[in-house]
């Protein structure tokens, strides 16, 4: 059955003059003894069906029909209008005013149903974002506490506990910048970022640590440079995180590639056996523990700097199955299902 309004009641008007002209035609028969013991002949007949019945109901639907169009029309078009902002809205990360285009008053309850949960969760999430910078902020000096208590410890103790928190600082900042990155008044204010650029310089500043565990990591770049507006800290990051993990994955003797290009693109190769579309997405959702990660510390990550990608407009995709490997996509044209590896 159709779901079109202007369908059903085609369908509607259908129905209804079927059943009127059959109507018609009994009270017109009934009128002229058409089922009486002498009828007149069957030409009169239906000369009187066609001017009595036919054309004066075909009129009607057709003027009728017309009416309904139109004003299906202008509802349709106040529809779309409405749709726009509410679209708009979404992409703003702000709520929706339904008083601002006034709909008619059988849509108006919708429409300010769905004015008060866009309000709702647009409140939710500043609280979440608020939660989440002031949670940082405070983890900061219990964090530094710590570090200067382990300078205290004797050293090979202490080297296996600076390290985890040394990942849970910069777990601590990458908060913080997913805290940054989700005002789009403040995004909308820094200048273009070249992702060349930061690819580049996370590549060089990762480079001794691939070295010390004897894996190499090397920048290739395809097509021209590539500029997004964003916050360039937090796109760092999340490359960083990806390259981090790229090194881990990748054995001994091994090569990792970060890959700026072509377009709004940053791809990280390595390796590993790579991620599938599945794997990556369950990897990326809220709730899923570092510990479920392969090797045991990606999941948080990834999960942070995919949120990274959203604030900018993308989203991490997996390479497979051309490449072991993920890349950040900040281009509308990458928002597509990748095929699972």
């Amino acid at each position: 059955m159709t779901r079109s309004i202007s369908g059903q009641i085609a369908i509607g008007l259908v129905v209804a003059g079927t059943v009127s002209a059959c109507v018609l035609v009994a009270l017109v028969g009934h009128q002229y003894g058409f089922f009486g013991e002498h009828p007149p002949p069957a030409a009169a007949t239906w000369v009187e069906i066609v001017d009595h019945v036919l054309i004066p109901l075909s009129v009607f639907l057709l003027l009728f029909g017309l009416g309904a169009f139109l004003v299906l029309r202008h509802v349709a078009l106040r529809l779309k209008a409405a749709t726009d902002e509410v679209v708009a809205a979404a992409e703003r990360l702000e709520s929706y005013d339904a008083g601002a285009n006034p709909l008619p008053a059988e849509i108006e309850p919708f429409a300010k149903a769905v004015s008060q949960l866009t309000t709702k969760l647009e409140a939710y999430a500043r609280r979440q974002e608020t939660f989440a910078m002031d949670a940082a902020h405070e983890l900061k000096t219990p964090l530094a506490v710590l570090a200067l208590e382990l300078d205290k410890l004797p050293e090979k103790d202490a080297a296996r506990l600076r390290k985890q928190l040394n990942a849970m600082t910069g777990m601590v900042e990458q908060f913080l910048l997913l805290a940054r990155s989700q005002s789009e008044e403040s995004l909308a204010k820094q200048p273009p970022v070249d992702l060349q650029a930061v690819a580049r310089r996370i590549a060089a500043e990762l480079a001794p640590a691939a070295v010390a565990e004897g894996k190499t990591i090397a920048f290739q770049q395809e097509g021209m440079p590539s500029r997004i507006t964003g916050l360039e800290e937090a796109i760092a990051a999340a490359v960083r995180t990806l390259a981090v993990n790229a090194i881990r994955v990748t054995p001994e003797a091994g090569e990792v590639v970060i890959e700026a290009g072509p377009g709004p693109v940053v791809s990280v190769y390595d390796g590993g056996d790579g991620l599938s579309s599945d794997t990556l997405n369950a990897l990326k959702a809220r709730g899923v523990r570092a510990d479920r990660a392969p090797g045991g510390s990606a999941g948080l990550g990834l999960a942070i700097a995919d949120r990274i990608a959203e604030a900018h407009g993308g989203e991490l995709q997996t390479a497979m199955p051309d490449r072991a490997g993920i890349r950040l996509c900040f281009a509308a044209a990458c928002k597509q299902e990748t095929p699972s590896g």
